[in-house]
């Protein structure tokens, strides 16, 4: 059964550059495989979708997949884990896993305040708090996945409102070469602004606040 989608996720992206997106954090990013996508027929598993699949966004639009890249971790580190989030952490109704790096993101006052920003995106590693949200180490073999659209997209993984990867940056260019992909021409017109990221020690913060 489908998790609800929440109507507080349906806020509008705010503008930035694009260049502030995954392509300046370095870290590991992506989805582990089986966390669920919303799509307008319901959640799918990120590894099941492809190219030209319609996936809804988190402001509610429908938006349609160019790339979807997997990048195998055989043997899993420090660096390579995933955070879980345990159940209802985010809203979420099932357990959500993603690579230290990807984003997530996380809107209000405290945003506003500290970052004059209605939202900003804040890397997974931020929340870890060693009890609802930990570094899986002793995770086995596992698969990341990553979306591309034609433009920076939000999307809802188990309701959480997460970013995808951006088009024209280091960090596609990069991920896309070296993972098994399929891929779609686009119509080369954005859907969506980007939001301003921050790091892990800006994230902590605004999550203390």
């Amino acid at each position: 059964m489908s998790a609800p989608i929440l109507p507080s996720a349906f806020s509008a992206a705010c503008a930035a550059s694009a260049g502030q997106s995954l392509a300046h954090r370095g870290a590991m990013i992506g989805f582990v495989a089986g966390t669920r996508i919303a799509t307008p027929m319901g959640y799918v598993a990120v590894e099941r979708l492809s190219s030209g699949d319609l996936v809804l966004t988190a402001d509610g639009r429908h938006a349609r997949l160019t790339s979807v890249a997997l990048h195998h971790v055989e043997e899993v580190t420090r660096d390579t884990a995933p955070v879980r989030f345990a159940i209802g952490k985010m809203d979420n109704m099932r357990p959500l896993r993603m690579a230290q790096g990807h984003c997530i993101r996380v809107e209000g006052w405290r945003a506003e305040l500290m970052f004059d920003a209605p939202a900003v995106l804040a890397p997974a590693s931020a929340f870890v708090d060693g009890v609802d949200v930990v570094i899986e180490d002793d995770a086995g073999p596992l698969t990341y996945v990553n979306l591309m659209f034609d433009g920076h997209e939000v999307v809802l993984a188990e309701n959480v409102a997460c970013e995808t990867l951006c088009p024209d940056t280091d960090e596609a260019r990069q991920t896309l070469p070296m993972t098994k992909a399929t891929t779609a021409i686009g119509t080369g017109m954005p859907h969506a602004a980007t939001i301003p990221s921050v790091s892990a020690i800006e994230a902590r913060l605004l999550l203390a606040a």
